[in-house]
């Protein structure tokens, strides 16, 4: 069935009321001729019987002439009076078709009004003509949108004034020990060499610690601002996963251990193999600051999946508690509420979570027999399919 339309609705509606006006016209016109030569027949025939010489017949023709001039006029005061009820009709169809098509100008009048008050919150419901329905149902689309941008602009606001206050704490934590070593050093605290030794080993320690901190800003800043941008290329991800653990073995501290599950998984995706590697190198240095396990273990683990393969990387760490999960990927949050009982600056996962969705993949926290990551990346052949549609 076809929908209820402006343009239909205008077409019937005029349609009826010319419709309508015209059967009253012919019913009024139809019936005063039926009068009128039902009475004209019988003054006539009455009229002719009546004669008796030519003199009465001229009279009579001349009558029934004053007749016929009365007819024209009596006909013209009927078009008079049918044109004034065709106006009638048609205000009384124009009023109701006006009263139909202000409902949703008057809705959408009222959304405006609410937005222009600040009010994102209450829809336009409305149901009749197709055109209207679609105009509201943009006015709702188009409000959702603005709430969604002042939403998002909201987050980013705060997500700024974190960053902010973030910086300024972990930058001032490591130049006040710096400071506080130097000022240790200048007032003869540090007596022996080996006193002096340990206060510069101190602060060479802090300085790197900020070193550390503004280069992953100045790293993130590029990735956001498009001037890094990532290089996709095929990379077959077990080799990638063995060949990454054999060179990470020799880099990591006395006592801490990498291993690979992958060796039965071949698949390639696309992907940037410098960027893959500072996600696992991120995800490494996450599980020697916060595992807290002494041997520390680390694996990677690599499964098939439809689609796309998962990236297990888990240590045998304390894990982390399951309300502060979803929260692991945001720019400078650390589990420890402390910010000093811990070194680090909450912006290896987050640029973990930046580059493994700039890839077309997604991650996500677990924390079951320790802390894990999972990273889920699509196949080659899966991505260009995807690109391709």
């Amino acid at each position: 069935m076809e929908k209820n339309s402006v343009k239909r609705n205008i077409f019937f509606s005029n349609a009826v009321m010319v419709l309508a006006t015209l059967i009253l016209f012919l019913m009024i016109n139809a019936f005063v001729v039926k009068v009128y030569s039902e009475l004209i027949e019988h003054e006539l025939q009455t009229s002719m019987e009546a004669v008796v010489d030519n003199d009465a017949l001229e009279d009579i023709m001349d009558y029934f002439a004053v007749r016929k001039n009365d007819f024209i006029i009596l006909f013209v005061a009927d078009g008079i009076l049918c044109i004034a009820v065709l106006v009638m009709i048609s205000q009384i169809f124009t009023r109701r078709l006006t009263a139909r098509m202000m409902e949703p100008l008057d809705a959408l009048s009222e959304g405006a009004k609410r937005i222009r008050e600040g009010d994102l919150t209450q829809a336009i419901r409305y149901s009749g003509y197709v055109e209207f329905e679609q105009t509201c149902g943009a006015f709702n689309e188009m409000q959702r949108h603005i709430l969604e941008e002042q939403e998002k602009n909201r987050r980013y606001e705060q997500a700024r004034t974190d960053m902010i206050a973030g910086i300024s704490h972990d930058l001032r934590t490591p130049l006040t020990a710096v400071r506080g070593t130097i000022k240790g050093l200048l007032d003869g605290i540090a007596s022996t060499p080996e006193q002096q030794q340990k206060f510069l080993d101190v602060a060479y320690r802090r300085t790197g610690d900020m070193d550390m901190l503004l280069r992953q800003l100045f790293y993130l800043s590029r990735l956001e601002t498009g001037s890094m941008p990532l290089s996709l290329r095929p990379v077959e991800i077990s080799e990638f996963i063995e060949d990454y653990v054999s060179a990470k073995r020799g880099l990591l501290p006395d006592g801490a251990h990498i291993s690979s599950d992958a060796g039965a998984v071949h698949a390639e995706i696309l992907a940037d193999p410098e960027q893959l590697q500072r996600v696992f190198d991120n995800l490494a240095d996450n599980s020697r600051k916060y595992a807290d396990a002494d041997p520390l273990r680390m694996k990677i683990s690599l499964t098939r999946l439809p689609g796309g393969v998962n990236v297990r990387f888990s240590d045998n760490g304390k894990g982390v508690s399951a309300e502060k999960l979803p929260f692991l990927f945001d720019e400078f949050y650390r589990a420890d509420e402390s910010r000093n009982q811990k070194e680090g600056n909450g912006l290896g996962l987050y640029i973990v979570k930046y580059l493994i969705e700039a890839m077309g993949g997604s991650v996500r926290a677990e924390s079951e027999d320790g802390f894990s990551v999972c990273i889920g990346l699509p196949l080659k052949c899966s991505k260009e399919d995807s690109n391709g549609q």
